[in-house]
């Protein structure tokens, strides 16, 4: 037992590990070189989180100030990260439309002056962008650590982060693990994915794309290079056939290159052979967790809400948790160097 500023905390916390044990890399820009144990640090903290009450977590980052560049809307991400800052006793600065800014007005701010101008106020950087290197370049000029929260069609990498720990909370383990992947594989999701996937030796990845839809050649070959296997399923049905658990994505999506898309309407009624719903996920994927990155479509009908493998609205909130720890996370890590 320890005792803390009149509070007794039963055990020890992520910050009480040796100054010596290992670091994240300082951005979290690319899962490309993420390791295993990287994950598992966040995790272990993220566990811990869930374990504590809020007056324990907010302790562990306090006064630190998350800057917050979003080109591009968000729901889910942005307001997670904002509330993540919070629960650890944080702050936020920054902006969710970019025509409010002088990156969007009649002086077009460049996005390396903007990183480095806001990255002179605070701690940690997160960043959403409609440019595929946006993230690359936004650490390579900045002086505080940049997490991507989606750049273009490149990487998603916190809602990868977030996929993979629940599922594995539900399956103990994601080595050996065959993964479903329902939805259109050139999302940037897929790409952070894969390389998850890869850190922790999962077999391969079936996936269940739109009509038409078609693994990109960058995602075929980190697939092929990592040693996992890769096929595809023709429906719902005969994916939950051949998968260990499912992620999930919206089966029509907006143009990510683009900061707001006003116009779109969906084209048509989704076919049946890509719903997931209560019947089938009873009949057939009973023993299938199912995660969704939001926002759902008819691919998840909310009949299907209630199903004990069906874990969309518990990933919704695991999200303020996991970016709580990774915050945390780099903001120590940025102490410890």
């Amino acid at each position: 037992m320890v005792v803390a500023n009149g509070l007794t905390i039963p055990e020890a916390t992520p910050d009480s590990r040796s100054a010596e044990r290992p670091t994240l890399p300082r951005h979290a820009v690319s899962l490309r070189t993420w390791r295993r144990s990287d994950y598992e640090s966040v995790w272990a903290r993220a566990d811990w989180m869930l374990r504590q009450p809020r007056e324990i977590v907010a302790r562990s980052a306090p006064g630190m100030l998350l800057g917050v560049l979003f080109y591009q809307n968000s729901t889910r991400t942005r307001l997670s990260f904002e509330a993540a800052a919070r629960r650890i006793g944080g702050s936020t600065i920054g902006f969710s439309d970019v025509t409010t800014t002088r990156a969007g007005d009649f002086y077009r701010e460049s996005l390396e002056d903007t990183v480095r101008v806001v990255g002179s106020y605070a701690d940690l950087l997160v960043l959403r962008h409609t440019e595929d290197t946006a993230a690359e370049r936004a650490a390579a000029v900045s002086q505080v650590p940049v997490i991507s929260a989606g750049t273009g069609d490149r990487e998603h990498p916190t809602q990868a982060m977030l996929d993979l720990w629940v599922l594995h909370s539900k399956l103990g383990q994601l080595k050996g693990v065959t993964l479903g992947y329902a939805g259109d594989p050139t999302c940037r999701h897929a790409r952070s994915l894969i390389h998850g996937l890869a850190a922790f030796g999962a077999a391969g990845i079936v996936f269940l794309a739109p009509d038409g839809a078609l693994v990109p050649d960058d995602v075929q070959r980190t697939i092929r290079d990592t040693g996992m296997s890769m096929e595809t399923a023709g429906s719902a049905a005969e994916l939950l056939r051949k998968v260990d658990a499912v992620s999930m994505i919206p089966f029509e999506l907006s143009d990510f290159h683009e900061t707001a898309v006003h116009t779109h309407t969906r084209s048509h009624r989704l076919d049946e052979r890509f719903v997931f719903n209560s019947a089938l996920l009873g009949r057939t994927g009973t023993g299938v967790p199912v995660v969704h990155t939001g926002p759902r479509g008819p691919e998840l009908p909310p009949e299907t809400d209630d199903l004990a493998n069906v874990h969309y609205f518990e990933g919704v909130a695991k999200g303020v948790i996991l970016r709580s720890a990774l915050l945390a996370e780099l903001f120590s890590s940025r102490r410890i160097r």
